[in-house]
């Protein structure tokens, strides 16, 4: 994707908010925004998940309310942007009842959402701010968003968007005479990590005692192929597929595998030699380890193979909304387009660790930090990095159910060895509730089975 050669301008930027947006067709779709409009004090009710996004979108209200000349206060209500917020904001879109101006979506979640309300939100195609903006922002991102929605309109102001990275400890890598980093593919890293556990005890990789799905998903996104097709069709039947699968029981023959229950996995991580997160789990480790201070390093995701090291997996990212039932949606609109735009906001949003999809944040001075947690190691360039080549991936309404089918497969696969019985027996399971077909067949550059 090419990027945006100049920095957004503050004078363009608040120009823009102050004399509203445009669509394509050249009609402002909400109404002008006057500047009586944003100096009138407003209340945004935002749903948003707590931590470093909170702390992102009340710094931003404050730099618009500065730099616009606003006059905005929030109310916030913390609430996890995944199942948490659907299950919240659900019965409100039923029964069309008072909605938050602003609400978080995990963008693996808001598939679903948009399925059956997609009309109960504005649009940000509609709105303009992609017509300005959307050069900024990564292409694969974007993509994700249009997949939501009938016409390939984005409707989100889209936020955060993150790769899968190893979170490994160097020194265990040294104790046998590696650098994780010059691993060139998965079946030489179950050979170190072999080595590592005969001399250390630490096993290799971490990964839930009642079955996969993240690993598996990243492995089969090394080799361009999602686990939903574009017609969706399920890609379970895959080579991919299947590569992904031998290659997660060849860890688990080996021995290397450090499994955790539903509440220890944060635990298990810290036990093992290298775990696979996204991006974003970076912040997360500092703030709830921080006696782990320089043992820990970040990179790529081990390459699939030397011929093939594959695509940057994505792990995921969310996306703001503005419900058409909430009080403020004008106000809501503009903010949202300044916060996601505005050089300070950007800048800001690296400095709370929210690795936001506008690239134009990796040109700011917080891109360039250090962080001594990580060895000195420069965090947001390496996401900048990975995400400039991440694999095609989509969201689904039906994702998070297939993550379902996929989990029972690979729990069934782990014990039997099986492919047949499990990973296609709950591939048919799915693709007989959801009136498709199991692919069989390998992919093609577009990330579908042919």
């Amino acid at each position: 994707m090419k990027k945006k050669a100049l920095l957004v301008t503050v004078a363009a930027t608040v120009g823009l908010l102050l004399g509203g947006c445009t669509s394509a067709s050249g009609k402002n779709q909400q109404g002008s925004i006057t500047d009586d409009t944003i100096k009138k004090e407003t209340t945004l009710n935002v749903y948003v998940a707590t931590g470093k996004l909170t702390n992102y979108v009340e710094s931003s209200a404050k730099i618009y309310n500065e730099k616009a000349g606003a006059n905005v206060k929030l109310k916030i209500t913390n609430v996890a942007s995944g199942t948490a917020t659907v299950q919240m904001i659900t019965p409100k879109l039923v029964t069309h009842e008072d909605m938050p101006d602003i609400v978080s979506m995990a963008d693996t979640a808001a598939a679903g959402v948009l399925d059956k309300f997609e009309d109960a939100f504005y649009s940000a195609t509609d709105y303009g701010f992609y017509k300005e903006y959307g050069e900024n922002f990564y292409e694969q991102k974007l993509n994700i968003l249009k997949d939501q929605t009938e016409n390939n309109t984005v409707v989100p102001w889209a936020s955060d968007f993150t790769p899968a990275v190893s979170f490994y400890q160097p020194a265990l890598f040294e104790a046998v005479g590696v650098d994780f980093n010059d691993i060139k593919s998965w079946d030489e890293y179950i050979e170190v990590a072999k080595k590592i556990k005969e001399k250390t005890g630490t096993k290799g990789i971490a990964l839930p005692e009642a079955g996969d799905q993240e690993l598996f998903v990243n492995i089969m996104a090394q080799q361009n192929q999602q686990l939903i097709a574009d017609n969706g069709d399920i890609n379970l039947g895959t080579r991919e597929a299947k590569n992904a699968a031998k290659i997660i029981k060849k860890m688990i023959d080996a021995g290397i595998v450090n499994f955790y229950g539903a509440q220890d996995g944060e635990k298990a991580f810290q036990e093992s030699a290298m775990f696979v997160a996204g991006g974003w789990y970076a912040m997360n480790m500092s703030m709830n380890f921080p006696d782990a201070a320089g043992k820990w390093r970040m990179g790529a995701v081990v390459p699939f193979t030397e011929d093939n090291p594959g695509k940057s997996p994505v792990s995921g990212g969310s996306s703001f909304y503005v419900p058409k039932d909430g009080k403020n949606p004008e106000v809501a609109q503009q903010f949202l387009s300044f916060m996601l735009s505005d050089p300070d906001c950007l800048a800001n949003a690296l400095s709370e660790g929210v690795t936001t999809s506008n690239q134009l944040a990796y040109q700011t001075a917080p891109a360039e930090k250090t962080f001594d947690y990580y060895g000195g190691q420069q965090y947001n360039k390496l996401i900048n990095e990975l995400n400039q080549e991440t694999a095609n991936v989509t969201y689904p309404a039906s994702y998070g159910d297939a993550t379902a089918y996929l989990t029972t497969a690979s729990y069934s696969y782990w014990k039997s060895g099986d492919f047949a019985t499990s990973y296609l027996k709950e591939a048919e399971n799915y693709a007989y509730k959801y009136n498709v077909k199991v692919n069989t067949k390998i992919n093609d550059e577009g990330g579908n089975a042919k």
